[in-house]
């Protein structure tokens, strides 16, 4: 799986130098930053599979402010929460808001970069030559025939699983970059279990899942599944019908590939 992106947002130069210098050191190829959440939101717009790093002081509002903001607009979006000094208050507000990581600044900084390695995994070397593998997990053949005629003329390699099952263990044996993935297949949870399997998986549980079905016109359901990730824990969701050009784009945000 390519390296996801990685951001840093803080206030203070020096600590958001520090920050980012530290996961530069560890292995992340890119990782930007950002002064406030103002100029960090235009970062994240082309970006679904994100980790932020957000600090309690930022140049445009408190962190805890910001925070909450991501993650009522980005859900997917695992946050570390940095501060320079702790209090029981501010620990407080801030784990309430169901952020990833707590971490207070110190000089010694693999805290942080072991904290963002759980949230992502470990900083993979490119593979060049090589087409991103997506695994479409659908039980309809027609699917798996539009994902090809689409995806693979935009640069990927396209596995294919028909059931949950034969999904996990195409998951575990391949190691795809990103998974494509229907809900609705032998029964209306399958999608759902499949996602818990994977996030439970040490072994692929950083695999950038892109949830797409029809749940919501056929169950009947208000919202979208993925706006609760502890139920549907993907990093993307589209409804079908799947306009082609959207499903590209949101598969470029999970995973870039050469044209």
């Amino acid at each position: 799986m390519p390296n996801p992106l990685l951001l840093v947002v803080c206030g203070d130069a020096e600590r958001r130098e520090g920050f980012a210098g530290a996961l530069s050191a560890a292995g992340w190829p890119a990782v930007l930053a950002a002064p406030s959440l103002t100029e960090a939101s235009s970062l994240m717009q082309d970006a679904a599979h994100v980790c932020v790093l957000v600090d309690n002081d930022l140049a445009d509002m408190p962190g805890t402010d910001a925070t909450r903001i991501l993650r009522n607009l980005c859900p997917h979006t695992k946050v570390v929460f940095t501060t320079a000094a702790n209090t029981r208050d501010l620990e407080q507000q801030v784990r309430a808001l169901g952020v990833f990581y707590y971490y207070v600044n110190s000089s010694d900084r693999s805290e942080l970069v072991a904290a963002v390695a759980d949230a992502l995994g470990a900083p993979r070397p490119g593979r060049p030559g090589r087409p991103p593998r997506v695994l479409v997990v659908d039980d309809d053949p027609d699917f798996h025939l539009f994902a090809r005629a689409v995806l693979e003329p935009a640069g990927y390699a396209i596995l294919s699983a028909y059931s949950e099952p034969e999904g996990l263990q195409a998951v575990r044996r391949e190691r795809p970059d990103a998974v494509l993935l229907d809900i609705i297949m032998g029964s209306t949870t399958d999608g759902f279990e499949f996602c818990h399997e994977v996030r439970r998986d040490p072994r692929v549980k950083h695999t950038p899942i892109l949830g797409v079905s029809a749940l919501e016109s056929r169950a009947g359901l208000r919202c979208p599944p993925d706006r609760e990730p502890d139920l549907f824990p993907v990093d993307g969701y589209l409804r079908k019908p799947v306009d082609p050009e959207r499903l590209v784009a949101e598969v470029r945000k999970l995973v870039p590939a050469e044209e």
